[in-house]
């Protein structure tokens, strides 16, 4: 049983399997759920070697986007919303190993391995720099 799920989510196809897949488990183990979504604009972070913080108007649209996003899967579900600024694979490893968690649940893009290799991967990413259980989500 997960104690700590953190769900990797940017709107696509994949993260919304993620989150419904991330949903799924919290809610049967009792969980708790942390859905995080990194932007590109970045301010400052407070704290040296934490991620940088989003604008506030860009975090605060971004954490109700979130929170729709979850309400319309399980609306008595409790979770967090986390808006970082930075590189997605780093601010979402940084937070789950902020809050200790168990199981981060990201999904996958489904590009082939000539894209991957070019263009890089955000589950990968995740997968080899996670110190926890790491489970990847197929869209559709």
């Amino acid at each position: 049983m997960y104690r700590n799920v953190v769900v990797a989510y940017d709107g696509s196809e994949g993260a919304r399997a993620a989150l419904a897949k991330g949903v799924e488990i919290a809610a049967r183990d009792g969980a708790a759920l942390t859905v995080v979504e990194a932007t590109s604009e970045q301010m400052p972070s407070v704290v040296p070697g934490s991620p940088r913080q989003s604008p506030p108007e860009q975090a605060e649209r971004a954490r109700k986007e979130l929170r729709q996003a979850i309400d319309a899967l399980d609306p008595s579900l409790e979770a967090s919303p986390w808006v970082v600024g930075g590189p997605a694979a780093k601010a979402i490893l940084t937070v789950a190993e902020d809050i200790e968690a168990d199981l981060i649940v990201t999904g996958s893009r489904n590009r082939g391995a000539i894209a991957r290799a070019v263009l890089g991967s955000v589950s990968t990413e995740i997968v080899q720099g996670a110190r926890c259980d790491v489970l990847v989500a197929q869209p559709g």
